[in-house]
């Protein structure tokens, strides 16, 4: 069985069908958490009744669908403030179930229910949310293509600069000397690469204070990233957004490249793209940073809204205040750079091209919500990091030191 969703109503007979008003994400078991069903009323189509009114009839329908009968399952119902409560169901043939509303043994947030459902609740959660995102426009906002138009003709957004344009060509030849000779006349990045290179894991070849010796140590991959993130880096420590946090922007971007490297092997994508991987992790949010400098007053409005928010909260308010999806600006935006298909369609969510891609993307932007947590994202912070993200990522941290 796979991870579904539904957009159900509830007819006049009092059962449920394709339509709008309820939302639902179910999860099967894995071997760490028990089938999850997590329901809720659909903010954009609001049904007239309450959500524990509703759900009988919607968790007929989805065990019918589904063919899943465990006893362990967990059914949650998220009401119109968002609490999460267990909805726990005694079946009768035939009928709907008669539902008794309990709360988690932790209480009614978030966190109870993902501390009762593991990595199913924190899935179903994902799934939901993403349900919801697509952008509702309004008076006070401009249109989707006035939005879209005015992030691609944006002039001041962070592009790679000279000392990256000669360590690129440097990597390209495979000529070490050249990317040392492009990067000692900048103090911060000959700093971060020596104090990276005198990690720990590099103590049985002893302390070093050269530049050339630290390329070496780390290889040229690296290097090249390191210089990379530095550039774009340091154009945006601040912006025309007051209430944006750019630093937690860049850690969490960064953190999503290193995610995305780790995770490569994971979705067979071959290691001579380490490059083109990491690259797609760290400006797949690039989005975010577009709207804060072209719609700062947007920007403020949302920050404003999701401040301490759950992933729930954090999606209404995105469809509510941007005239279109996060991805779709990052994909408008990255059109400039002429950046492949394969790699577009990944960071714009479409499935139709090179399922790993996406997939891996997907899975190294939750893991990174871990890492490096981005309030503006609606995601959980609380999704398990493997140990190969969190090695990578502690490559970058000793670098990042300095950096920032």
């Amino acid at each position: 069985m796979e991870p579904r969703t539904f957009e159900l109503t509830v007819d006049s007979d009092g059962n449920a069908s394709a339509g709008q008003g309820v939302l639902a994400a179910y999860v099967p078991a894995s071997d760490h958490s028990p089938p999850v069903s997590l329901l809720a009323c659909d903010p954009r189509h609001e049904p007239g009744k309450s959500i524990n009114e509703l759900a009988p009839a919607v968790m007929a329908h989805i065990r019918a669908r589904v063919e899943e009968d465990s006893p362990h399952w967990r059914w949650t119902i998220i009401d119109s403030i968002g609490r999460f409560n267990q909805a726990v169901p005694k079946w009768r043939t035939g009928a709907h179930p008669d539902v008794a509303f309990e709360r988690f043994p932790r209480g009614l947030t978030i966190d109870a229910f993902f501390s009762a459902t593991g990595a199913g609740g924190e899935a179903a959660m994902e799934m939901l949310s993403a349900m919801v995102e697509t952008p509702r426009t309004s008076d006070q906002t401009p249109s989707e293509r006035e939005f879209l138009e005015a992030v691609e003709v944006h002039g001041n957004l962070p592009a790679p600069g000279s000392i990256f344009q000669k360590v690129d060509a440097a990597v390209a030849d495979g000529d070490a000397r050249l990317i040392a000779s492009a990067i000692q006349p900048d103090p911060a990045l000959s700093m971060a690469l020596i104090s990276s290179a005198n990690a720990a894991r590099f103590a049985a070849a002893g302390k070093t204070a050269s530049v050339p010796q630290a390329v070496i140590r780390l290889g040229t991959g690296f290097v090249r990233r390191v210089v990379f993130v530095a550039e774009m880096m340091e154009r945006y420590q601040q912006g025309a957004c007051p209430t944006f946090d750019y630093r937690q922007f860049w850690m969490n971007s960064i953190a999503s490249g290193a995610s995305m490297k780790a995770l490569m092997p994971s979705y067979e994508i071959p290691e001579k793209f380490a490059d083109d991987a990491f690259t797609i992790g760290l400006v797949a949010g690039i989005g975010w940073l577009a709207i804060a400098e072209t719609f700062p007053g947007l920007m403020t409005a949302y920050v404003a809204r999701c401040r301490g928010a759950d992933p729930i909260t954090k999606s209404r308010a995105q469809r509510e205040i941007f005239p279109c999806a996060i991805r779709s600006v990052s994909e408008r935006y990255l059109e400039r750079y002429c950046f492949p298909r394969t790699v577009l369609q990944a960071i714009a969510g479409h499935t139709d091209g090179d399922r790993r891609w996406y997939d891996c993307l997907a899975q190294a932007m939750r893991v990174a919500q871990s890492l490096a947590p981005f309030d503006c994202i609606a995601v959980p912070t609380t999704i398990p990091v493997p140990d190969a993200c969190r090695e990578e990522w502690d490559r970058w941290k000793s670098a990042l030191c300095v950096l920032r």
